[in-house]
């Protein structure tokens, strides 16, 4: 049993059935904005296209927030407050510094996100006497998810945020960033997600899959399955980092998570020990033990269907992790169809763990939605 993992692994069974289950229905209704190649962030949809506002036009209201240094949308608010002053500065739209390293983009985007403080233009109006600047809820993911149990695992109804991805970017140039719009809005700092992909395939095969978990405010970055995982993280991190750049200061470091599908899951277990990492996803591709899993001493959640092999392995692989731990099994899916048909736990753990609502926790107790049908009843340790 103890290398009954390699099944799973290697052979072309896994390829094939990673290629044709983790993209599932692709043609959803999500309104992603266009996609870029090389690291440029699009802005033909989404809150931030278009041209940016004249100044003077932003009148100070009673209650609004104040406009940030940097802001895409400077110009059309002044400081907020009763009095405050209508701006004089002229806006001039967000600018995306150039990133080379990024994907080589250099183009500067009218409206687009302004990733540098000074890179959109500041009102000079006084704040009224009763102004006060939005600031983000520290380890926050936005504004908070309304949806219900089920529904937060469907791509056709996506979270608060706009979702956008990057295409050919990375350490490898093949990488896709998926992230949330307007990024980094109100000082936010986005967690950070590295998603494995199972065998032959990329993260083309999860677009729909990872566009949902950018739109709950998360920053996701994925490789072709024959890539390093922690490459691909380690890379990111860096980015955050770099003055200048995109992602620079957007990313929280300390709200960092890996996951993975098939083999996906095994190269994420084989890599477990990291001390960034604080949580973790792992769907259908177990180890049946001494894959790693006992180097996993932060939470976890273990998505499997029902009868389907690799969520057999994961027994013994859930016996080994130390910490809160949660096993969940889906019915009437395999291992094709396991990470679309688990989506809602997995997008309900990654709030609950990451973006501090404790609201879903219920959700996995026993009379939970995700430990009754159509999931089996659920395993956990140190569930407090």
């Amino acid at each position: 049993m103890r290398n009954s993992h390699l099944l799973w692994a290697s052979t072309a069974f896994v390829a094939s059935a990673a290629l044709f289950g983790c993209s599932g229905d692709t043609s959803t209704t999500n309104p992603v904005a266009t996609t870029t190649t090389g690291g440029t962030p699009a802005t033909s949809a989404g809150p931030s296209a278009g041209a940016p506002t004249p100044a003077g036009t932003g009148k100070a209201g009673s209650s609004g927030p104040a406009t940030t240094p940097g802001s895409s949308s400077a110009g059309t608010t002044a400081t907020a407050g009763r009095t405050g002053a209508t701006p004089t500065t002229p806006a001039t739209g967000g600018t995306v510094a150039p990133t080379p390293s990024a994907g080589g983009s250099t183009g500067a985007t009218a409206g687009g996100v302004a990733t540098t403080a000074g890179a959109g233009a500041t009102p000079t109006g006084a704040a009224g006497t009763q102004g006060s600047a939005t600031t983000a809820i520290p380890g926050s993911c936005g504004a908070e998810n309304m949806a219900s149990a089920v529904d937060v695992g469907d791509p056709k109804k996506p979270g608060p945020w706009m979702p956008k991805h990057i295409e050919n970017t990375g350490p490898n140039g093949s990488s896709w960033i998926f992230y949330p719009e307007p990024l980094g809005k109100d000082g936010i700092k986005h967690p950070v997600f590295q998603w494995g992909p199972g065998a032959g395939t990329g993260p083309r095969d999860y677009t729909d899959h990872l566009n949902l978990l950018a739109s709950q405010g998360f920053v996701i970055i994925s490789q072709p399955s024959t890539q390093s995982g922690k490459q691909a993280l380690d890379w990111i991190l860096k980015e955050n980092d770099k003055a200048g750049g995109m992602w620079h200061q957007k990313l929280d470091p300390s709200r960092v998570a890996r996951g993975g599908h098939s083999m996906g899951a095994l190269q994420s277990m084989s890599e477990a020990a990291d001390d960034r990492l604080k949580l973790t996803v792992l769907v259908c591709g177990g180890a049946s033990g001494g894959g790693g899993a006992d180097k996993i001493t932060y939470p976890s959640i273990f998505l499997g269907g029902e009868g389907e092999g690799g969520t057999t392995n994961f027994k013994g692989d859930f016996a080994e992790v130390k910490g809160l731990s949660i096993f969940v099994t889906k019915t009437d899916t395999d291992h094709i169809y396991c990470a679309r048909n688990n989506l809602a736990p997995w997008v309900a753990f990654m709030r609950w763990q990451l973006c501090g609502e404790d609201k879903w926790k219920k959700e996995f107790m026993p009379d939970g939605t995700y430990c009754k049908s159509p999931w089996l009843a659920c395993m956990n340790k140190s569930f407090m």
